[in-house]
């Protein structure tokens, strides 16, 4: 199992973290398959989200142990309501290679299958504020639908991902630092 120790302090740059670490790619649609995760839910602040993942992320690792749950592949935050004003319901999580069974603490789930627009950006976990505008801003630009509902918890999204592809302790160089921005598309 992967060790991640990091703290991703997203949301809180107002500006990239140098015009060369903005993904090697362009934004992109793809289609993904429905993959496994368990997670732990959490309502965050702006200020709060550099805090996450190392509150939850050592939680989450100890039930896997305890449950023989593997992960299968990188860490990620599901953004599930978002209200920039009243804060962030997300999901700390990885994927596992086959569905488990979660319990008050842990859910267990999905990451839903379908078109996804998808940006790879690689800088410092702080400057992910600007990636996800200029993804957000290609898909209207091309008239394209997140998979997603307004209400009063704010924007609902089917699927919202940033996948932190890259481990800081065994890649010290922030700008080599890969993360991957996927939005859920009608």
């Amino acid at each position: 199992m992967q060790r991640l120790t990091f703290l991703i302090p997203i949301l809180i740059s107002s500006q990239y973290m140098g015009a060369a670490s903005v993904g090697r790619e362009a934004p992109r649609i793809v289609h993904r398959l429905a993959i496994p995760f368990v997670a732990i839910r959490t309502t965050e602040t702006m200020s709060s989200m550099s805090s996450v993942f190392p509150r939850l992320m050592p939680e989450l690792r100890r039930w896997a142990a305890k449950h023989h749950v593997s992960a299968a592949g990188p860490p990620f935050i599901r953004f599930v309501y978002v209200d920039m004003a009243k804060g962030l319901d997300i999901e700390i999580g990885f994927p596992v290679s086959k569905p488990a069974k979660g319990n008050d603490r842990v859910t267990a789930g999905f990451l839903a299958a379908g078109r996804y627009v998808s940006l790879t950006y690689f800088g410092n976990y702080a400057g992910l504020v600007p990636p996800n505008a200029t993804l957000q801003a290609w898909a209207k630009k091309k008239h394209l639908r997140f998979k997603m509902t307004k209400g009063a918890k704010g924007e609902e999204f089917v699927s919202r991902v940033e996948l932190y592809k890259t481990d800081p302790d065994k890649q010290p160089d922030p700008a080599k630092w890969e993360t991957e921005i996927l939005y859920m598309i009608e």
